[in-house]
């Protein structure tokens, strides 16, 4: 056997963040490796590995090894590695990065349909798959570093999960579509709190996304800012509750989360033209 094709699995140096399964441990997972790397000065050789292994590229743009073949990395960029197909880390120059990286023993043969233990995939990770994933590795390193006689139990569940989520990137959904879904999540969360008093910070809250994330995604769809979207669909129903027969401006103005009546009819006025009087029924 070549020394590509070698099955081993060389550790990085004691004190660069990793886990290996003790020996005689039947866990599913064997191994976890995390943080900045360093290749240029850490090589590791071509060869073979005991399970599948999953790497995250989170920062840098590392070469990987792969049948020979160099191949360039990028951020939030995923390699999945069968356990019959080589790869390293080549001795490079600036060859550094931060990443995750799991490796499981066996992997359900219905995530990854027609992909065989020797070959290899890299896929760029659609926006909204990055954190699962990622949230996913900081799991199964805390049991790892914490064990009980649940332990075990507790990373097959975190196994399943984690070929869920390595499905769905696979899946070749398309980024738009994740886009839109997004999207329209934002806008039905705006629809059913139109009286927030800090709707754009209680959207991100509930995305989990930063206001420029946020902003940009209503600019790019929309060609709006979500402050004037949410503005626009605050208007429009304060138009419709005035035109119930009874409705007055204060009731109308308190239910959409303005604490004081003029405040509401400045915005009014400056949607529409004209003041919310001139719409009532």
């Amino acid at each position: 056997m070549s020394a590509s094709r070698t099955r081993s699995l060389y550790l990085p140096s004691k004190d660069r963040s990793h886990w290996q399964v003790e020996e005689g441990s039947d866990l599913g997972l064997s191994y976890l490796a995390w943080g900045r790397r360093d290749f240029s000065q850490e090589f590791l050789p071509e060869c073979l590995h005991e399970g599948w292994v999953c790497t995250i590229i989170e920062e840098g743009a590392p070469v990987m090894k792969i049948r020979g073949k160099d191949t360039r990395l990028g951020p939030r960029q995923l390699v999945l590695i069968g356990p019959d197909c080589p790869f390293g880390w080549p001795s490079l120059d600036n060859n550094t990065c931060k990443f995750v990286q799991w490796m499981w023993t066996e992997i359900d043969s219905e995530v990854v349909p027609g992909l065989s233990s020797e070959q290899s995939v890299i896929c760029d990770i659609p926006r909204g798959r990055y954190r699962p994933l990622r949230e996913n590795h900081d799991q199964c390193r805390r049991e790892v570093l914490t064990p009980d006689s649940l332990s075990a139990s507790y990373l097959n569940a975190c196994q399943s999960q984690f070929e869920i989520l390595l499905q769905r990137v696979l899946q070749s959904e398309e980024h738009a579509d994740l886009v839109e879904v997004r999207l329209e999540q934002a806008k039905r969360w705006m629809r059913s709190h139109l009286d927030s008093k800090e709707p754009i910070a209680r959207l991100c809250d509930y995305l989990d996304i930063s206001q420029s994330t946020l902003h940009r995604l209503f600019k790019a769809q929309t060609g709006q800012s979500p402050v004037v979207h949410f503005q626009q669909l605050r208007m429009q129903e304060a138009k419709r509750l005035l035109t119930k027969e009874g409705a007055s401006i204060k009731e109308v103005s308190f239910a959409l989360g303005y604490q004081h009546i003029n405040d509401f009819s400045r915005a009014y006025k400056a949607h529409y033209g004209h003041s919310p009087s001139a719409d009532q029924k």
